[in-house]
């Protein structure tokens, strides 16, 4: 069973959530919980695309958390230019110069 809880806005605040009940056709509840599923889904995802930044997530593990595919994550991160390998020049040098 669903919880209820109770928020206070402010009138600019109504006003949109008005509007945004009469385009989409559906009770306030409805667009708030619409609206509040899409943003905690783009908090996950930032907090997730953080972490990997740091190396202190995977990639998977991210995208399990985020309820992506491997594919989409690893599209994300393309988009974000995130370094999620953590393998820098200085690292292949000193490969090379081991391998040689």
């Amino acid at each position: 069973m669903a919880d209820t809880i109770s928020v206070r806005f402010d009138k600019g605040l109504q006003r949109d959530l008005s509007k945004i009940e009469k385009t989409w056709c559906a009770d306030r509840s409805e667009v708030i919980r619409r609206l509040l599923a899409k943003a905690i889904q783009e908090w996950k995802t930032e907090d997730c695309l953080e972490k990997i930044k740091a190396h202190a997530m995977s990639v998977g593990k991210a995208a399990d958390e985020c309820g992506i595919s491997l594919w989409e994550m690893l599209e994300l991160l393309k988009e974000k230019n995130i370094d999620w390998i953590g393998y820098k020049k200085e690292d292949l040098e000193r490969d090379l110069k081991v391998l040689a």
